[in-house]
């Protein structure tokens, strides 16, 4: 049961830090873009079964549709601000080829005049910092209950 435990923890940490690798690594700072849009669907994809999913906003700007990339959900369900279909939104963010298709991997959104930060300047998360703190937490799990 102990190795067992010990192998999902350690499954829980590795596969949440190639997800977020994977998305980090494709913000461009060179590519960054503003644009407006009306929100035309807020979609939640699940890479995996049991995971988080992550959000994606679908952009219609009159003259094209964009999926924004925009962070985890469990991130995204603690902020103020909340996206919903019909809202009119602004997007900063870098503009980025993923599966052959155009989307933007999106740094902030606003929304009504309230900004939802998501990531830095050069495209570092902010939610980040809470997955230093999830590995931190189950490094300590792992460590003090399965004698790791």
């Amino acid at each position: 049961m102990k190795n067992t435990l010990k192998l999902f923890a350690i499954s829980i940490v590795l596969i949440s830090n190639i997800s977020f690798a994977q998305n980090n690594r494709i913000y461009d700072v060179n590519t960054f873009t503003e644009i407006k849009g009306e929100a035309s669907k807020v979609v939640e994809i699940v890479r995996s079964k049991g995971m988080s999913g992550g959000i994606h906003v679908i952009l219609n700007t009159g003259k094209e549709s964009l999926s924004v990339h925009l962070g985890p959900k469990w991130y995204l369900d603690k902020q103020s601000v909340q996206l919903k279909i019909g809202d009119k939104i602004e997007v900063k963010g870098s503009k980025v080829i993923i599966d052959g298709t155009q989307a933007i991997i999106a740094r902030e959104i606003i929304k009504d005049g309230n900004t939802l930060k998501l990531r830095d300047t050069n495209g570092k998360p902010f939610w980040s910092g809470e997955r230093k703190t999830l590995n931190l937490i189950v490094n300590c799990f792992c460590q003090q209950t399965l004698n790791f």
